[in-house]
């Protein structure tokens, strides 16, 4: 062990900073936890969007569009990440959030969004982030589902024809 301790305060640009590598690796810990329970959420947030989902896929096949062109969104509005996007998809439509809002309820927007954009927000969230929401994407081949909930982004997939939905794993358990 050594006598020099391992959280210390330093001065950088005037202010007193506190160097601290336990509290950090901790905080990860934290972070690491809090987003698999948010991912958990997201899952939850799919199944309550259930009837949706279903609606959206009807329309897909409606459409003659294929799962290559177009995927699902469901965005709580409130999120941090599927606000933005939600607010660029509709925008204007800040007293019907607010409405729901109103009555206890959480905004969502959902819908068909082309492929292609999702799966660039993804990359781009991907790098910034460091999650793989974008590889997920990339690796669907049945519908695909992108929920941003809880402050993380889940993908989930189905084939078009079915009710059977599974979250896209980068390492399938052997």
């Amino acid at each position: 062990m050594s006598d020099y301790p391992r959280a210390v305060v330093r001065e950088v640009n005037g202010q007193l900073v506190l160097d601290d590598p336990d509290a950090l690796a901790m905080l990860q810990v934290i972070a690491r936890h809090n987003e698999a329970i948010g991912k958990q959420n997201c899952q939850d947030t799919l199944a309550l969007n259930a009837e949706r989902v279903e609606h959206f896929k009807k329309r897909i096949i409606e459409k003659g569009l294929t799962t290559q062109d177009v995927v699902i969104v469901i965005l709580n509005v409130d999120d941090r990440f599927g606000g933005p996007l939600a607010h660029h998809l509709m925008p204007g439509c800040e007293e019907m959030w607010q409405s729901f809002r109103d009555q206890g309820q959480v905004p969502f927007a959902r819908g068909l969004v082309t492929r292609d954009g999702v799966q660039d927000m993804l990359d781009f969230l991907q790098k910034e982030t460091g999650d793989d929401g974008g590889e997920k994407l990339r690796r669907a081949k049945g519908v695909a589902v992108v929920v941003m909930d809880h402050g993380v982004r889940e993908v989930f997939e189905s084939p078009i024809d079915s009710n059977a939905w599974t979250k896209i794993l980068l390492d399938p358990p052997v």
